[in-house]
């Protein structure tokens, strides 16, 4: 039997005005709403109609009993905006579904609709997405899930890509973006910077929940049937950004519910990650409101009139050394040549000369402090000085026993042949052992043991997730994700790409106000307090992780939460885990979300 949509979305409104006129209203106003406002009071509402037209569907793929396409409307960015190419005028998301099930979605029995990380494409649920489905179709129920692309995919560079996966050369698009290589008589402008990028003024977070909520409206327009089917999650910022949006006034109307965003989801899905506006219950108390409110909404106000004016030196994350746009793109590139030369010796570096990658090439997957230090002249030389397979290149880059940085590893197999030593940069896989403060270290390096080759005439090869037995560093419950897969995904050029090219720090700056506790000027509209928290919520921890004991240890789950813990699983492994995990079970994330789901329909 369905859970009526009464009994999951009509709690009391806890929204906040712009201002409080004291403690004693607040108490006569919460009583009143208490006692006077009905179940199905937020249904009598106008009910909101969406904004998003010209609704184009672009199949992309059929892979597994998943059928995959691009769903995108036009929703145009305010006539104000800074110029911008016609793309941002869209936006839309990867529509994932089974095979032979409902083709629309009114039909189908759930919507899981996922907000990404930082910097994440929309690709970057595909793991999930078609894990659940596939779990769900097994349950007896036939679902979608939708991973949202958020506007500023409009910029993403995809042409290197694009072309290469039609030549099948790699170094095509290495290339193209590097060595200024033509592309049908077109010459890569080089990467963008801050003054280029005025338009990611326009990307922030109200924007992007928006973009959510009119592609939300236009798919089911009955509030009966949002409320009953939609299934609203985020991996990592992203279910802070779902929070944001529970919590958002969508009419800007403190006297109407329908289109309040909690008012719109069944259920709530966190994925190493808190879904959550209020994280540090600073709405819980009327003094620190007003305090958090009269500090923090300034601030956010000087800050975006500085983003607007240029002052301000960074639109984007772009420019930020080690991890930066061309970091990012370097994983792309690697990714890239890994899904179309998995075992060919890799060429990609010997293309690829430029002071930013050489920073990120150094400190990513230095050895030592020293080798860091040094740039490999203390002899234990550099990344450069051994020979990989693309397939070895790209496992050296991301696996969990290889990459420096916990938040970009993946669990995807073990380096061979040839002799390996351990890592101790930017710590050793035994320093979060520590009691108490190891658990805080995952966020360095993550928790394993990491080698590195030592061998500069081998032709270091790569053993998959699912051929790890003997490997003396790591274990097959540590191994989950597909390497070829992941390569697949990292190698993906339009509609959308696996790490969004210039992601709008405006949207970090959105965030931190409104975590903070601010509640006027851009964030007037986030009216109300942790509503998801009415609704049913299921929270996927990874176990390898530093979410759960770090954040997780001071940022306590809702009471009535499903949590579940994926043993084994990094950070980006909660979406991106294969199929069939080494123990013969499906990929533990997506199935604990099926049988979530399953419970409320």
């Amino acid at each position: 039997m369905r859970i009526a949509a009464w009994r999951l979305g009509r709690s009391v409104q806890q929204g906040r005005g712009e201002r409080r006129n004291g403690w004693a209203a607040t108490v006569v106003m919460s009583v009143v709403a208490a006692g006077l406002v009905a179940p199905g009071s937020a249904a009598a509402d106008a009910p909101p109609a969406s904004a998003a037209t010209d609704r184009q569907e672009q199949p992309i793929a059929t892979r597994d009993g998943i059928a995959v396409s691009y769903v995108s409307f036009r929703l145009p960015l305010p006539a104000n905006a800074p110029a911008h190419p016609e793309a941002c005028d869209r936006t839309g998301y990867l529509r994932y579904r089974p095979v032979g099930g409902p083709e629309n979605a009114r039909d189908a029995d759930a919507v899981v609709v996922q907000q990404q990380g930082l910097a994440g494409g929309a690709v970057n649920s595909e793991g999930v997405a078609g894990n659940t489905v596939r779990s769900a179709k097994s349950l007896g129920r036939n679902i979608e899930f939708w991973s949202l692309a958020r506007r500023g995919s409009c910029l993403d560079e995809t042409a290197g890509f694009d072309f290469a996966l039609q030549t099948g050369n790699y170094l095509d698009a290495v290339d193209y973006y590097f060595n200024g290589k033509p592309i049908d008589g077109r010459i890569f402008p080089g990467f963008k910077a801050s003054q280029d990028l005025p338009i990611l003024d326009s990307i922030g977070v109200e924007r992007v929940i928006r973009d959510q909520y009119e592609i939300m409206l236009h798919e089911l327009p009955d509030q009966a049937e949002r409320q009953r089917k939609y299934v609203c999650t985020g991996i990592s910022m992203g279910g802070m950004v779902t929070g944001l949006f529970s919590d958002w006034d969508f009419d800007g109307n403190p006297a109407t519910q329908a289109d309040a965003g909690y008012n719109q989801c069944a259920a709530f899905a966190a994925q190493d990650t808190m879904v959550s506006s209020d994280p540090a219950a600073i709405q819980n108390t009327p003094f620190f409101h007003d305090l958090t409110d009269a500090l923090m909404s300034p601030t956010n106000n000087v800050l975006k009139a500085g983003f607007d004016s240029g002052v301000l030196p960074m639109r984007t994350l772009g420019p930020v050394p080690v991890i930066g746009t061309k970091a990012m793109v370097l994983y792309r590139l690697a990714g890239l040549a890994a899904h179309l030369a998995p075992d060919e010796e890799s060429q990609l570096l010997a293309h690829l000369h430029d002071p930013e990658i050489e920073a990120t090439l150094t400190t990513m997957f230095g050895q030592t402090w020293a080798a860091v230090a040094t740039g490999g002249a203390d002899g234990s030389g550099t990344i450069r000085d051994y020979r990989f397979t693309n397939a070895a290149l790209l496992g050296t880059f991301i696996d969990n026993n290889s990459g420096n940085f916990a938040l970009l590893q993946q669990g995807v197999g073990a380096l061979s042949g040839g002799p390996v030593q351990e890592k101790t940069f930017p710590n050793g896989g035994g320093a979060t052992q520590i009691p108490a403060l190891g658990n805080y270290l995952r966020i360095s390096a993550g928790p394993q043991t990491r080698v590195a080759p030592t061998d500069r005439n081998a032709l270091y090869t790569w053993r998959n997730y699912n051929d790890v037995v003997g490997v003396p560093w790591t274990a097959p419950n540590r191994e989950t994700a597909d390497i070829h897969e992941v390569a697949r995904q990292l190698g993906t050029g339009a509609p959308t790409a696996y790490w969004e090219t210039y992601f709008p720090l405006r949207m970090i700056i959105d965030l931190g106000a409104g975590l903070t506790g601010a509640r006027s000027g851009d964030m007037v509209n986030l009216r109300y307090h942790n509503m998801s928290r009415t609704k049913p919520n299921f929270v996927a921890f990874a176990g390898d992780s530093v979410v759960q004991y770090g954040v997780g240890t001071w940022v306590p789950t809702p009471p009535t939460a499903q949590v579940e813990t994926l043993p084994g699983y990094t950070h980006i492994d909660t979406i991106g885990a294969a199929a069939v995990q080494n123990n013969g079970k499906p990929d533990y994330s997506g199935q604990y979300l099926a049988e979530f789901i399953r419970g409320l329909t």
